[in-house]
């Protein structure tokens, strides 16, 4: 996921451009705040949920990309391919990476998503948590997902950090679509998204907000990416040097780095 300081830039101005857009559209914009008093939560609370669902989908799909190229990894059995597997090993970092940031930015989002359906639950039910399917479910999701970077947290190796964790994060997938459906399969307070409106001004505005939501998530998940390679190429460059250290010292930071 190589991308410009340029290309990031560009990506920031559309988003915030169109996030004003839908901003004044939704507060100020004729026809939206007719039908009721509690309808601004509609936009804030939809678009971080579908967020919070997309992030999670890309961290599934960078896991099950990792385990795949670890599967093809293991199987060549041409050691002379060394430019090949160095690649292949590099792509794996990636996909890693690549998991984990997006899962981050799922929890931020899960977060914003489970306090603004809670605080429209007082607002539409009178109570902040009803333990309604739809917000337990949810609960349980993003309960999940703290639990997967926990999982990588506390294992030393890096190698086995990777491979447990998208082997996790495969499992805790299985939360988002008994998230989504359990308003619809379950006995749920919790309304539908184009059942809380049906007018045309609000689920344009709505949809301008989801395309705002969307573009800001790929503005934060490009640049959080570039920031944490940055960051695991410093590191690299500083377990270099201290494996290249003179004598002991050096070969007792390398033990403990393996230890860690």
């Amino acid at each position: 996921m190589k991308t410009s300081a340029v290309g990031q830039n560009i990506l920031l101005c559309v988003a915030v451009a169109v996030s004003v857009v839908a901003s004044y559209a939704a507060y100020l914009g004729p026809g939206v705040q007719a039908e009721r008093s509690d309808i601004f939560f509609l936009y804030l609370h939809v678009p971080t949920a579908w967020i919070c669902y997309l992030a999670f989908s890309i961290s599934l799909l960078a896991s099950v990309g990792f385990l795949a190229v670890k599967n093809n990894l293991g199987k060549s059995a041409d050691e002379s391919k060394r430019l090949e597997k160095l690649d292949r090993l590099e792509k794996l970092e990636k996909l890693d990476r690549l998991a984990e940031v997006s899962a981050v930015l799922g929890l931020v989002y899960g977060a914003v998503a489970l306090i603004s359906g809670a605080v429209w639950a007082e607002a539409a039910w009178g109570a902040y948590w009803n333990w309604d399917p739809r917000e337990t479910t949810t609960l349980i999701l993003w309960v999940a997902y703290v639990g997967y970077l926990s999982v990588k947290r506390s294992i030393g190796s890096v190698e086995k950090r990777a491979v447990v964790g998208a082997v996790y994060n495969i499992l805790a997938f299985s939360t988002i679509p008994l998230s989504f459906l359990s308003a619809t399969l379950l006995l749920s307070l919790h309304p539908q998204a184009s059942k809380v409106s049906s007018s045309a001004p609000v689920q344009a505005v709505l949809y301008l907000n989801l395309l705002a939501a969307t573009l800001f998530f790929a503005y934060l998940l490009t640049t959080a990416y570039s920031v944490w390679s940055l960051e695991d190429r410093v590191e690299a460059l500083i377990y270099r040097k201290g494996e290249g250290g003179e004598g002991g010292e050096g070969g007792e930071v390398r033990g403990e780095g393996g230890a860690v």
